[in-house]
């Protein structure tokens, strides 16, 4: 009988574990086509077609779609900044940064949310945090020395450009939170969606005439079909539906295993090496999140 109310959580939890793989695999297909294809007119192609895809599905599923005013106002803002500029930050940097790598980076989300959490207000920033984040931070600028042993092969503009799209996308998950309560993941995914990819669509147009409009190759196709159906649209909606079920903090502490299996992936497709130190800096980086993750945000009752 105790079981019965688990059932929501664990089909949350179970989809937010597919979430993490379809993002894992996205930072191998992306680097893939961005090669193959300029990277800001195939953001904004997938982002803008994931948020129009989600709202249509939505609608003729009869699910509600609606935002009042000042909910759309957050999804307008933060769906720029948590889509549009984050994919302008984090597609860009992986010209000049490893595929494995950038997910490392991207996994100090996590603890970012803390930070905002406690500067909003939303939750003290705790002793077990502070030092989490510290030990996390260790780990990626071991990841960062990792450049002379070949973890990089960049510039260390690719690895702020990084950390800056880790800040953007931490402050969207956040602002999520807060507005899914009332809206539903649907409508919030799909609405933010829409207005992220409307700021990438000048940048990548403009891009696009000036390489002299290049055809779309098949991986690059390939790469948009698998990232607007996938990483953009299901693993986006899973991973929002699952806050208000087993709360913004857990949620957000699926995140710390997207790094591992980038790795195993861009080793697997693309044969990436796997140096020692980046290894080490994984580590910590994933030690200093965990010791952290019962104090990121507040539970989802004081989400209003």
């Amino acid at each position: 009988m105790s079981r019965a109310p688990r059932t929501p959580r664990a089909a949350a939890e179970l989809g937010v574990l597919l979430a993490m793989v379809i993002w894992a695999a996205n930072f191998t297909v992306v680097k893939s086509s961005v090669l193959a294809w300029p990277v800001l007119p195939f953001s904004a192609i997938r982002i803008t077609c994931a948020g129009v895809i989600v709202l249509l599905w939505a609608r003729a599923a009869g699910a509600n779609i609606r935002m009042n005013r000042r909910d759309l106002a957050v999804a307008a803002l933060f769906g720029a900044i948590g889509q549009g500029i984050y994919q302008l930050l984090w597609a860009g940097s992986l010209g000049t940064i490893n595929a494995g790598t950038s997910a490392l980076l991207i996994a100090v989300t996590p603890f970012l949310i803390a930070v905002f959490a406690a500067v909003l207000g939303i939750e003290r920033l705790r002793a077990p945090v502070a030092v989490g984040g510290l030990v996390a931070f260790t780990g990626v600028a071991a990841v960062a020395i990792g450049e002379g042993a070949g973890a990089f092969g960049g510039t260390t503009a690719g690895i702020l450009a990084t950390l800056a799209a880790a800040a953007c996308w931490a402050s969207y998950l956040l602002a999520g939170t807060r507005v899914i309560p009332r809206t539903g993941a649907i409508a919030w995914t799909g609405w933010s969606m829409v207005f992220g990819g409307t700021v990438l669509i000048p940048f990548g147009a403009a891009q696009w005439v000036q390489l002299g409009a290049p055809a779309i190759p098949p991986v690059a196709l390939f790469g948009i079909a698998f990232a607007t159906l996938g990483s953009s649209s299901l693993a986006n909606v899973l991973y929002f539906n699952a806050v208000p079920i087993i709360g913004p903090a857990r949620t957000a502490n699926f995140q710390l295993l997207v790094p591992f299996l980038a790795v195993i992936v861009s080793v697997i497709v693309l044969g990436e090496a796997l140096e020692p130190v980046q290894a080490l800096g994984g580590s910590l980086i994933i030690l200093g999140i965990w010791a952290s993750r019962r104090t990121h945000l507040t539970q989802p009752r004081r989400l209003r």
